[in-house]
């Protein structure tokens, strides 16, 4: 990858890559065994900035920009799923608010935000309602004595531990964002256990009753949440997913590459034999090929291009699935090492069916690209 990176690229990868891996790299598979990622990993990211990295300096934050934040999600991913999905969901949040929160509601919580003195979640899914939200029933409604929420919200990653929740609602004009925080006296949160992965990412259920909201805590008009809100929300979230996919896959081919680099079986090194040899060059060309369309389309995104949307999609789609393809194969080829939660492969691969279901699952990823790629690709342009 290093090939397609500026050199300021390169060296801002060099660094954040080593920042995280020296502080956290052998720690992953500990995180999910014990189902919890420490307060003190939390708190190390507040320390680094991490927090703030999709925020304005002005407010405190990093300023990052789409390319730099796209090899922050790699470098987490190559630690842990987890971790980065802390970083991810915090910042679906904070970009909500740059790009489209009030002036009171920027200068208030983007410092705080960027800080990590809060951290923020985004409760979107409901039992009837995942990759279809049209289905939600969580409500927020006028009432004599002012607006209130009501409803359920499931999978929250970080749930558990955020501070401030970005919850979408139907309203009496179209489905709207509010802000919710932790200690309103509605609100009960429920931790969520026996998940396939992502066991540290904190996952919760959230119980609304009645919960009083301020007007103030509403982002934008009536109707905005279904058109700009939650499809800017989601481009985030897949820009960042594709990117950890990405990570996950560098950690299991590493893994995989030094096992049959170094076993030997029938009187031969595994790496001799034709089956492993195959395995091994499709992980290794569909890693890199990973890299370069998550890298196209984080330049898309810096470019305000209107293609960016697009090649998100497409980023994710074939990340997403390649991590799935190959971390199998990987824990296929270090046979009972695979296994074992110490190597590490074992936990990409539950976390890879994780990130190929989240922020859109293949079948409806599918659904989004193939009439505007099919028609593009009939009219002679390319993808």
């Amino acid at each position: 990858m290093d090939d397609l990176l500026t050199e300021a690229q390169r060296q801002h990868h060099r660094t954040i890559t080593a920042l995280v891996g020296t502080a956290w790299g052998a720690h992953g598979p500990d995180w999910e065994n014990e189902a919890e990622l420490p307060e003190e990993v939390v708190q190390w990211c507040a320390a680094q900035g991490l927090f703030g990295a999709v925020i304005p300096k002005e407010y405190g934050g990093l300023g990052w920009s789409a390319v730099e934040l796209g090899l922050l999600y790699e470098a987490l991913g190559r630690v842990s799923a987890s971790l980065a999905s802390l970083i991810n969901v915090h910042g679906m949040v904070a970009r909500t608010l740059v790009r489209w929160g009030s002036d009171a509601q920027r200068e208030t919580l983007l410092p705080d935000l960027a800080s990590g003195r809060r951290v923020a979640a985004v409760c979107m899914t409901e039992r009837t309602a995942g990759s279809d939200l049209s289905g939600i029933t969580t409500t927020l409604k006028e009432q004599p004595e002012g607006l209130r929420l009501d409803g359920t919200k499931l999978y929250t990653t970080f749930g558990r531990r955020a501070d401030l929740y970005l919850v979408l609602a139907a309203g009496a004009g179209g489905q709207v964002c509010c802000l919710l925080e932790r200690g309103n006296p509605g609100l009960e949160v429920t931790p969520m256990t026996g998940l396939l992965g992502l066991r540290a990412a904190g996952l919760a259920t959230e119980v609304m009753r009645d919960c009083p909201v301020e007007r103030s805590a509403v982002i934008g008009r009536p109707g905005f949440a279904s058109t700009v809100l939650v499809p800017q929300l989601l481009e985030h979230g897949r820009h960042a997913v594709a990117w950890m996919a990405a990570g996950m896959l560098h950690r299991a081919f590493s893994a995989c590459s030094a096992f049959v680099l170094g076993r030997e079986t029938f009187g031969r090194n595994i790496v001799d034999h034709g089956q492993i040899q195959s395995l091994v060059t499709a992980m290794g060309v569909d890693l890199a090929a990973a890299r370069a369309l998550c890298l196209t389309a984080s330049r898309a995104l810096d470019d305000v291009d209107a293609s960016a949307p697009r090649k998100v999609l497409m980023a994710k789609y074939l990340a997403c699935q390649v991590l799935e393809r190959h971390s199998a194969q990987a824990v296929q080829a270090m046979g009972a090492q695979g296994c074992l939660e110490e190597n590490g492969v074992a936990g990409v691969y539950r976390d890879a069916k994780v990130l190929s279901i989240i922020e859109g699952t293949p079948q409806l990823l599918e659904r989004l690209l193939a009439v505007p790629l099919a028609r593009e690709a009939a009219a002679g342009g390319r993808p």
